[in-house]
């Protein structure tokens, strides 16, 4: 064999097992007693350790750069080096095009991701425009099976990221159409209310605000409650799959357990940085910075942390996304109302966040880490059994992690271009300290030691 993980303790969505795990060819050949295993070229001790399937981080932003001139070739290899460090071994990224639609630029971005990036990963489509809206029947045969429709953006941010509005109507005919393609293609939704946040900007801007809490205050929790409530009425008149991305109210646990409840087919994501962040208690670094707030949706309060974890350990939250985006210091700037949205760095910190405030504080058992970061992605984009679980045929994308580790973090430890993380100074107790990839590891030891160009596209 190619590599054996001896004395794992060998975590799935369903249960925690003692064994060892042959690999050949990228692939897991066999999960038995060490003394079963043949030889390998590479044994890794695993003792006193876990094995999880790699995370795969269902939302993302990788090119988000190329709002600012940065090209997408660029930004992959330092934020799947981030992934890879992070125990994300599969990663999805939203792609816009617009005026053209995107498959036009598919092949392009597709070798400028498989030439720079370190971990597998795939593309969803952002609907933005009627070019979009058209290439969606077309879609799925060049492996693209989730289509995002931006609810919540119009104004001023929208017009900076070049984002034409769109109405319900625009998204009702998406969602018929994206219901003919049957399984695993989803109907996915940014949910808030603009309409009204723009009203409320309106005079929290006018007013000179550059508080933290001045952004929250522009999109409450009931701005993202009627949103939620209108996308799954417009998915049931349709009949279309919806996923629900990043939901940061507690409310949205109860509406979305309702729906799932009375037959719609409904996945919900959330967020590590809203199981851990509010406004309550705001993070030092966005206290002293409050332009780092520009988040959409905003950070909530403590309640809503606490409602989302319940949500987890309920099985309505289904996905763990990062919504991570490569945004800098410089290009935030100090203007609350003029900074380009985004929280960072967030995918490395998936698994820490679910292993030290999720396992290790009694708020989750091992196994729901390995059901929503790895089973419920893989099986949601059509990806399992090649991904999301450790079993005899599955890739072999493992992540090996130390639930006693501490680690103090900081954006030094970190590839991707955000100098800056909303959790500069978080000790974290459990982290992930070996990164495998189709057989490969890639990370080790909080250090890169794979190569960009590894990484492969995905078909949903």
């Amino acid at each position: 064999m190619d590599l054996v993980i001896k004395n794992a303790k060998v975590v799935t969505h369903s249960e925690t097992t003692a064994a060892a795990i042959g690999v050949d060819g990228g692939k897991i050949v066999a999960i038995a007693p060490a003394e079963m295993m043949p030889r390998a070229e590479r044994v890794i001790d695993a003792a006193g350790k876990h094995v999880l399937p790699g995370a795969i981080d269902p939302h993302t932003h990788l090119a988000y750069g190329e709002y600012f001139q940065i090209p997408f070739a660029k930004t992959v290899p330092t934020e799947t080096g981030a992934c890879a460090l992070g125990g994300v071994t599969s990663v999805a990224s939203y792609m816009r095009r617009v005026k053209t639609g995107l498959l036009p630029h598919l092949d392009n971005l597709k070798r400028d991701f498989e030439q720079n990036s370190y971990i597998d990963g795939f593309f969803h489509m952002m609907v933005a425009d009627e070019a979009n809206l058209e290439q969606i029947a077309d879609a799925p045969a060049r492996g693209i099976v989730g289509f995002k429709f931006m609810m919540g953006y119009k104004g001023p941010q929208a017009a900076a990221l070049g984002i034409p509005p769109i109405d319900d109507g625009f998204v009702l005919e998406g969602f018929n159409r994206i219901k003919k393609l049957g399984f695993p293609s989803y109907g996915m939704v940014h949910c808030e209310n603009i309409d009204i946040s723009l009203w409320l900007r309106k005079s929290i801007e006018a007013s000179g605000r550059q508080d933290a809490e001045a952004w929250f205050d522009t999109r409450p929790n009931f701005v993202e409650e009627e949103c939620i409530h209108r996308a799954i009425f417009l998915a049931k008149v349709a009949g279309c799959p919806l996923y629900i991305v990043h939901n940061t109210i507690g409310e949205s646990v109860a509406i979305i357990a309702r729906a799932k409840a009375e037959g719609v087919k409904v996945v919900m994501e959330t967020c590590p940085q809203y199981l851990t962040h509010n406004y309550d208690d705001l993070a030092p670094i966005i206290r002293d910075n409050p332009v780092f707030a520009n988040v959409n949706p905003p950070l909530r309060h403590k309640a809503d942390n606490e409602l989302l974890w319940q949500g987890i350990r309920d099985g309505v939250v289904d996905t763990m996304g990062s919504d991570h985006v490569c945004v800098t210091r410089e290009l935030k700037g100090k203007d609350m109302w003029k900074a380009p949205m985004g929280l960072g760095n967030c995918t490395q910190l998936i698994l820490p966040v679910m292993l030290s405030e999720g396992v290790n504080k009694g708020r989750i058992p091992l196994e729901k880490v390995a059901e929503v970061c790895s089973y419920n992605p893989a099986r949601v984009f059509g990806l399992y059994p090649r991904k999301g679980t450790i079993a005899v045929g599955s890739d072999a994308d493992l992540v090996i992690v130390d639930l006693e580790k501490k680690v103090k973090f900081s954006y030094t430890m970190s590839p991707s271009l955000c100098d800056w993380n909303i959790y500069e100074g978080w000790e974290f107790r459990g982290f992930p300290v070996t990164t495998i990839v189709r057989g490969e590891v890639v990370a080790d030891g909080g250090k890169l030691v794979g190569k960009p160009g590894y990484g492969r596209y995905l078909h949903g």
